[in-house]
């Protein structure tokens, strides 16, 4: 694996609607490896591999969850709202960065009452969004507003990307960073003369799968491979039956979402590659989250879609942990699906005879 992409992705600000760094490592990346670079209205960054056969997708969206300005106190303190789905016990007393419109990176963190201060009673008492606010050490509102910080800037988590031992892969952002990595590279890797092959990294996805809907209407794909993250069940507190992912078991093919149905022949070709490629393949569903296959396989009169997923331990939190094991198992198992597709492969998965 590319431990460097990931890393920069990863440590990359890039919450929902504010995509650019993530944007501009794409292209840096990926330029000299493809034929075209191209975007959709909305900032999904697409690139093109080749210029004949059926047109098969690989998509990783580039944003994730966070944070935007929305009140700057006179004492110096700033108000936010969540962008994207948080719990509200994961965010107290984290370290954040805002991101002003010059590019400049403001470290700041989401403050906290002391113990001391607190009765029993509040202890017990989770706060809310509303009463949470954000300190960088400012004197007054004027202060906060010299170092170039307005209203609508965007927060996200403290960069933090580490290596913990042989296998586990911490830092905030894998969802979906990791998506992106792993298309990047198999971008890079896979030539097949028979599809024309599209890497996409969506915008928005965070916030209902819109960059999803625009990248989709502007390739109009025969058949899309989304590459995303899914919850490990493997720690204490988490019912394994509802969550059964673990670390290091392999990706998981995603069978069902609130917005989507993977292309059943699909699966069986899914599967089958990783048969041939003695790569392990785990199954998930979910019940109240959406990839964006669930755009993918309904825009422009749908498509054949499968979603596979990195098992993903602290999901939408400050510090994500994957497995490298099951990165390098999906980009074999991936590559292997790819390598295996032709205008007659492809044409079968849509035959309803």
């Amino acid at each position: 694996m590319n431990t460097e992409l990931l890393k920069s992705l990863c440590e990359a600000s890039a919450v929902s609607g504010d995509e650019q760094e993530v944007r501009q490592l794409l292209i840096a990346a990926l330029t000299p490896h493809v034929d075209e670079i191209t975007f959709d209205g909305l900032g999904s960054f697409i690139a093109r591999k080749g210029t004949r056969g059926p047109k098969v997708a690989v998509v990783g969206h580039m944003d994730e969850v966070g944070f935007m300005v929305t009140h700057i106190s006179e004492q110096g303190f700033i108000r936010f709202d969540t962008i994207g789905s948080w719990w509200s016990q994961s965010m107290l007393n984290h370290r954040v960065t805002i991101r002003t419109r010059h590019g400049e990176k403001i470290p700041g963190v989401i403050g906290s009452v002391a113990p001391h201060a607190l009765s029993e009673k509040q202890k017990q008492q989770p706060l809310t969004f509303d009463e949470m606010f954000i300190d960088i050490g400012a004197e007054s509102g004027d202060e906060v507003k010299s170092r170039g910080i307005a209203i609508g800037d965007f927060i996200c988590p403290e960069a933090n990307f580490a290596r913990w031992g042989e296998d586990k892969i911490v830092g905030k952002a894998l969802d979906n960073r990791a998506g992106c990595a792993l298309m990047a590279e198999l971008l890079t890797g896979v030539d097949n003369p028979d599809i024309t092959l599209y890497g996409v990294g969506s915008v928005e996805e965070e916030v209902g799968l819109r960059g999803a809907q625009t990248s989709a209407e502007c390739i109009k794909p025969d058949v899309v491979i989304v590459l995303d993250t899914a919850v490990a069940g493997d720690v204490p507190g988490i019912d394994s039956i509802k969550y059964p992912l673990r670390l290091g078991d392999g990706p998981a093919m995603m069978l069902f979402d609130k917005r989507y149905f993977p292309n059943q022949k699909l699966v069986q070709t899914v599967k089958a590659s990783a048969m041939r490629s003695n790569t392990p393949l785990q199954c998930c569903t979910m019940k109240t989250g959406a990839t964006d296959g669930g755009r993918y396989n309904v825009m422009g009169g749908g498509r054949p879609v499968v979603a596979l997923c990195l098992p993903t331990r602290y999901l939408h939190a400050t510090s994500g942990m994957i497995s490298a094991r099951d990165y390098a198992a999906t980009l074999t198992l991936v590559r292997e699906l790819l390598l295996s597709l032709n205008a007659e492969t492809v044409r079968a998965l849509a035959d309803f005879h």
